[in-house]
């Protein structure tokens, strides 16, 4: 179980806006500081030029890896997570109270209706698959003034055990209804 790889891909890509700065201004204070003290020490300088070009290639390399591992981090936490979240049988709310601490209260939500709205779709989806009496799945919605442009349109769509599943996007609440064959 785990989010889309779109979704991981802005995660880490979100993160490393945050982070490279951070990790570039920290580089260019220590080549500054050892550029001040070879100075000091020998009475010799070197190529600010080549020394801060230097310093900004290692910077993007390290904010890339570092980000890498932290977006690695917070998968197999979330997978883990919606994992025992499923077995336990607790309410939403629960697994909402799980992750806050990793993603905030707000995205917490985010990711748990929507990863719930995922792990649904697929669990059904295989079922229906292996029943051999399923022929196709129809996207449901919620019905109501808060369905969106993207999911209005699938609204009652027959859908292949091909096609895309819900959740289109995130916070999504649709969900998938069987057609049974009756031959």
């Amino acid at each position: 179980m785990s989010l889309d790889a779109q979704f991981w891909n802005e995660e880490r890509d979100e993160l490393y806006k945050i982070m490279l700065p951070l990790v570039q201004a920290a580089a260019i204070a220590g080549a500054k500081n050892a550029l001040d003290g070879l100075v000091d020490e020998i009475g010799m300088g070197v190529d600010w030029g080549l020394v801060n070009t230097a310093v900004q290639k290692w910077a993007s390399r390290y904010a890339y890896d570092l980000v890498s591992e932290i977006t690695d981090t917070s998968k197999e936490y979330l997978q883990k997570a919606v994992s025992e979240w499923i077995a336990s049988g607790q309410p939403l709310d629960e697994l909402m109270t799980t992750i806050a601490p990793m993603f905030g209260a707000e995205r917490a939500e985010m990711i748990a209706v929507t990863e719930v709205t995922r792990a649904f779709a697929e669990g059904n989806k295989a079922t229906w698959e292996e029943s051999g009496v399923v022929e196709a799945m129809r996207w449901m919605t919620a019905q109501d003034e808060m369905v969106c442009p993207v999911c209005a349109p699938l609204a009652g769509k027959k859908r292949t055990f091909d096609d895309d599943l819900p959740p289109a996007h995130v916070n999504c609440r649709c969900y998938l209804q069987p057609v049974v064959s009756v031959s």
